[in-house]
């Protein structure tokens, strides 16, 4: 008597094998990656604002770089020279230079540029250094040693500009001031620095058809010691 099993037997295909734990694993399902792409548009759309308002505010600070730069080489100029240096601020933008009128107009600043430009000996701080008969110029040279390095050559022509852009402006407050002053037509204000390196505070306001910028300056170092910026 022949007895025969009840338990199920399973048949396999031959070359047929059942999916492996570790490929199963390592399967991304279909709502899986439907997920991660979402996530990836969803950060790259939150980027490209960013990246844009960025740009457009580096575009929007060149005056104020310009400004920064340009205050850090005359008051580092005032110290090794030891002699003041100013930056004047009129309508189109401002001038660096070193110091030489505290009641400057419009009319001499472009003069003093364009002599500069020309080639033209600038405006000297001493006129006895032209003066043939001078004492300074008719010294007899010392033989003794120095005491000191010498001074550094002191440079009558440098100066720096910076025109602002189209349908910019610009006002200025002191520290003793109570209201800031627009800069347009005419007018120029300067803004002395020191031998020592000392100048004194300002507010700078600017304007633009992109951001508007608040800046204030310190009196010791010219650096930004605050800044607020409003992107429009």
């Amino acid at each position: 008597m022949t007895r025969t099993s009840s338990a199920p037997r399973v048949v396999q295909a031959a070359g047929l094998h059942p999916p492996s734990l570790s490929r199963l694993r390592h399967a991304f399902t279909l709502v899986e990656i439907v997920i991660a792409v979402t996530i990836v548009a969803i950060l790259t759309a939150a980027a490209i604002p960013s990246f844009q308002g960025f740009r457009d505010e580096q575009v929007a600070r060149e005056p104020v770089i310009a400004l920064v730069r340009m205050a850090k080489e005359a008051r580092l100029r005032a110290m090794q020279e030891k002699r003041p240096y100013q930056i004047a601020f009129h309508s189109t933008g401002f001038n660096a230079s070193r110091h030489f009128n505290p009641y400057l107009q419009l009319a001499e600043l472009n003069e003093f540029i364009a002599a500069d430009e020309a080639g033209i000996q600038g405006i000297r701080d001493d006129d006895t250094q032209d003066d043939p008969d001078s004492e300074v110029n008719n010294a007899k040279p010392s033989t003794a040693l120095p005491l000191a390095p010498p001074p550094p050559k002191l440079d009558n022509q440098w100066h720096d500009d910076y025109t602002l852009p189209a349908n910019t402006t610009y006002t200025l407050q002191y520290w003793h001031e109570v209201q800031p002053t627009a800069i347009e037509g005419e007018l120029v204000k300067l803004w002395v620095f020191q031998p020592s390196g000392i100048c004194q505070p300002l507010s700078i306001d600017i304007q633009r058809e992109t951001a508007s910028f608040h800046i204030e300056f310190s009196a010791l170092t010219a650096d930004i010691t605050r800044e607020v910026i409003d992107l429009k």
